[in-house]
């Protein structure tokens, strides 16, 4: 697989084969006059690969001709379809990349010789002649000079691709998170965590707000996301997730971009420099980065199988790596000088005043390039250690700088607002989004029957059923399970912020046209906060777009774990519908981790010094996309406005203008694993308490108004005890359903019955939310 930033190597291999192969450079190679042995041998290989626009038409020129034209070809395929997936791919230690580069050098080498020579046999005999006596002795003769040539450019590419690292593996690139209804995600239960590999785990609340402030600063992609995504939506909803707080998040984003923007401008100036004196030497520079990156970085001989050792570079190997390639950019540009050039070439290629002035633009392009990388590792360095660090984090404190544009001022506010609302507007299928991945559910109807007559007493007639609505039942539960807080055991020292049961009321995006409770406004983001009032009629007449569910949940590990529970209760004609969703938000992802494994103390020099093999790495494609990023940055500013009028045209015509939330901050960084055995079972351990309180308080408020239980208690139990979900005479088990037209899905572990029992079919009645009467 290729890496980031493989294609600026290809194109600096493929401009080395153009200007190696172009009439100037081989008439400049004709003039050697090499006296023997190898050197004859080794000019033969590199005149092999020549391009000719206007081949000759004499028939022996012309076959010269074909066969440089045809290696060429041959080469520059084999350079953009081989070298990216055998070289790029390959594993940067042991000598496994530099074998792997020699091989396919020699690989790609030896096909455009075999591709030329089959040219050139069917191009008729005087060209066979031309090189041999026949065919077989000229096959024989273009493999070894496409082996010698294949030798000298396998060891081109090598040097090419010393500056990269590994190709990312499965197990280290992060599985996307997405919320059911979008996107499927390759996983959807989080495996376990890979132990050797060091990851410090949230322990005090807040520490998830924490790590996505930290996460701003590292991962320029998330900080992106969170800038555009949410708060440059104006029409959207925001969705919020618990255990998290999100206006530090904005904040700290918004700031990270600013540096980001100031040091690609930095980065355009050194751009420039180079480009100047010679664009050519641009591909010269990138590669030489990476290169001396590569060299300061130290590994030690023995690594540390159960933890990790801080880089301390050596500066001999960078000070040795950067004389080797001060002395390959004299021999370039002495080698570019030397060639026969129009004036305009001559300035692409830096071929003049024998190449010493692009390579004094180079060394000082490279040197501001390198300054302005290594200034904001520091900067970043120093807030992981100061404002960042656990014990000094205060989510209300405001990151320097901390002046916002008016437009995301006004946005971080309602993210504030709608972090204390009670409304959610989605976007797509799922309701629940920003609560993670859907853990279970389970669904309960029951037939309001009066109670049977105590026991000995088979004469007295049953007692009628205490009328009562929907929203009685939620107040019950919420009463319950507010209660019940204490009694959930949660392992002390990891985070407990505390039980919290809300109202909440969520709405699809495009439902909420004339709904004038919840878009006030057609030009303005839709409600995040419904009076109590509004939210009772909406839980009494279930049938609506609106719907409400009893939220509870409790973060754990310091908010990176997050189980959640949602219940919707419906009062049907005579029967009682009860509806759970389970959820559980898992952590985030293990290199957002990072802010808790460097160590406390401030930054040094020395410390600043362990930051140069990182940013030398960095350097190089950071240069290279400076002027791209400060074109996309001022076309965004420019766009903005306009993008936004486009919006708010399309509010006003279109009544089913999608309005919800499309993205959720917490679920983007959502990881693909658990970090401990305990961060799972602590979060089943707590739905499966949240669930017994549930239907507990249910039950008990069933019996005090006289409604027949019976039923209830053995659905009840079942679910409890067995995991299986019972609805309408079908039961599940795992991923088997017994029942007349049973259906079974082991993904979400509901049940389905195309025939129900008489009796709970003939209680049932239309979802008008009414009462429940005898």
């Amino acid at each position: 697989m290729k890496r980031a930033g493989g294609k600026d190597r290809i194109v600096l291999l493929c401009v080395f084969l153009v200007v190696l192969g172009s009439p100037w450079a081989r008439e400049a190679l004709l003039g050697l006059r090499p006296d023997g042995g190898f050197l004859p041998m080794l000019q033969r290989a590199l005149l092999s690969p020549g391009w000719e626009l206007s081949p000759s038409s004499d028939p022996y020129l012309g076959a010269m001709d074909l066969r440089g034209n045809i290696a060429f070809v041959g080469l520059l395929a084999g350079t953009a379809l081989l070298v990216p997936r055998l070289v790029g791919g390959a594993p940067a230690g042991r000598g496994v990349r530099f074998a792997a580069a020699l091989g396919t050098g020699v690989l790609v080498s030896v096909i455009g010789s075999v591709l030329s020579w089959a040219a050139v046999a069917t191009y008729g005999p005087p060209a066979v002649l031309l090189f041999g006596r026949d065919a077989e002795a000229v096959l024989a003769l273009f493999l070894v000079d496409g082996l010698v040539f294949g030798v000298l450019f396998g060891l081109l590419v090598a040097a090419v691709y010393a500056g990269a690292g590994t190709a990312a593996s499965t197990s280290d690139r992060a599985a996307s998170p997405t919320r059911e209804g979008r996107t499927p995600v390759a996983d959807p239960s989080p495996g376990v965590g890979d132990p050797p590999r060091s990851v410090a785990t949230g322990t005090e609340p807040g520490d998830a707000t924490r790590y996505l402030c930290a996460a701003a600063y590292t991962d320029p992609a998330f900080a992106r996301r969170v800038v555009e995504g949410v708060l440059g939506d104006r029409l959207g909803a925001i969705a919020v997730s618990p255990g998290v707080d999100l206006v530090p998040v904005a904040r700290h984003s918004l700031t990270a971009r600013r540096l980001r923007r100031e040091r690609d401008r930095r980065l355009a100036v050194a751009f420039g420099v180079i480009a100047l004196a010679g664009p050519l030497w641009l591909l010269f520079a990138r590669p030489a980065l990476g290169y001396l990156g590569a060299a300061a970085t130290s590994r030690s001989r023995y690594p540390a199988e159960r933890g990790r050792h801080l880089p301390h570079p050596s500066p001999w190997r960078p000070a040795a790596a950067a004389g080797l390639l001060l002395v390959a950019g004299v021999l370039m540009g002495t080698a570019l000088s030397a060639l026969p050039m129009p004036g305009l070439l001559r300035w692409l290629t830096g071929g003049y005043g024998y190449g010493v002035p692009p390579l004094l633009a180079v060394v000082a392009g490279a040197g501001l390039a390198l300054r302005t990388v290594l200034d904001e590792e520091a900067d970043v360095e120093a807030r992981m250690r100061g404002a960042l660090r656990r014990g000094a984090f205060d989510p209300n404190g405001l990151p320097r700088p901390g002046a916002v544009e008016p437009w995301a001022a006004a946005r971080i506010a309602a993210v504030a607002d709608a972090q204390r609302g009670n409304v959610t507007c989605y976007s797509g299928f799922s309701p629940f989004a920003g609560y993670g991945r859907r853990e279970s559910e389970w669904t309960l109807s029951l037939p309001l029957l009066p109670a049977d007559p105590a026991a000995g007493d088979a004469r007295r007639a049953p007692a009628a059923v205490t009328d009562f609505d929907a929203w009685d039942v939620v107040e019950r539960l919420r009463h319950r399970l507010a209660r019940t807080a204490d009694d959930i055991p949660v392992p002390a020292g990891h985070g407990r912020a505390g039980l919290v049961v809300e109202d909440r009321v969520f709405v699809s995006g495009r439902e909420l046209a004339g709904d004038g409770r919840l878009l006030p406004d057609p030009l303005r983001a839709p409600a995040t906060h419904l009076p109590e009032e509004a939210v009772r009629q909406i839980a009494l007449h279930p049938d609506g777009v609106a719907r409400h569910f009893l939220v509870s949940h409790l973060p754990l590990w310091g908010g990176e774990v997050v189980p959640s529970q949602f219940l919707h209760v419906a009062v049907a004609g005579r029967t009682l519908h009860l509806r759970c969703e389970r959820f559980v938000l898992g952590p985030v992802r293990r290199e957002m981790h990072a802010v808790d494994l460097l160590p406390p103390a401030a930054l040094t020099a020395g410390s600043r010094r362990s930051l140069l093999p990182s940013a030398l790495r960095r350097t190089g494609g950071a240069l290279w996309r400076a002027p791209r990023s400060c074109l996309a940055d001022a076309l965004a500013e420019y766009r903005r406005p306009r993008r936004l009028r486009s919006e708010l045209r399309a509010a006003r015509e279109d009544p089913a203008f999608d309005r919800g939330a499309r993205l959720s901050i917490r679920e983007d960084a959502q990881g693909p694993e658990y970090f401990h055995h305990f961060q799972r079972v602590d979060a089943q351990r707590t739905l499966n308490a949240l669930d017994r309180h549930a239907l507990a308080a249910v039950r008990d408020f069933l019996d005090e108004h006289g409604v027949d239980t019976a039923d209830f208690r053995t659905q009840s139990q079942t679910i409890l005890n067995h995991g299986v979900l019972q609805t309408g005479g079908v039961s599940v088990v795992g991923n088997q359903a017994v029942g007349t037209g049973a259906q079974a899905s082991a993904g979400s572990a509901t049940a389905q019955a195309t025939t129900t029992q008489a009796a709970t079919a003939q209680a049932a009645g239309p979802p008008s939310g009414g009462t429940a009467e005898r």
